[in-house]
C-alpha cells in the first residue's frame, strides 16, 4: 500500500497553471484537453470555449461535461457541441 507521504509528495509536484484562477477557466482547460483543441485564435480557442461556457453556467457546463465523459463518444467534442446546440435551442424556443 502506497506510504501517505509518497501521496503528498505527487500532490506537490503537479505545478498549477496561475492564469486558470476561477472555476470556469479551470472547466474551459479540462473541456479544451478532453476534447484535443489546440486552436490560438477562432473556434476551439480558450476565449471561444470561455463565451459559451459563460452563457451556459458552470452547473450545466459540468453537467454536459460529465454526459459525454460517461458517454464514451469516439469523438467527444462533436457530442459536446451538439448536446450544447440542442440546449441553446431550447432556450431559444422559451
Amino acid at each position: 500500500m502506497e506510504e501517505l507521504s509518497d501521496s503528498l509528495e505527487k500532490l506537490k509536484e503537479k505545478v498549477r497553471n496561475p492564469h486558470l484562477h476561477s472555476e470556469l477557466h479551470l472547466l474551459v482547460d479540462e473541456a479544451r484537453t478532453l476534447f484535443g483543441e489546440t486552436a490560438v485564435k477562432g473556434k476551439g480557442s480558450f476565449a471561444f470555449y470561455l463565451g459559451f461556457f459563460k452563457r451556459l453556467g458552470v452547473n450545466r457546463v459540468r453537467q454536459l461535461l460529465s454526459e459525454v465523459k460517461q458517454s464514451g463518444a469516439k469523438e467527444p467534442g462533436r457530442l459536446f457541441w451538439y448536446l450544447v446546440s440542442k440546449e441553446s435551442n431550447t432556450d431559444s424556443e422559451n
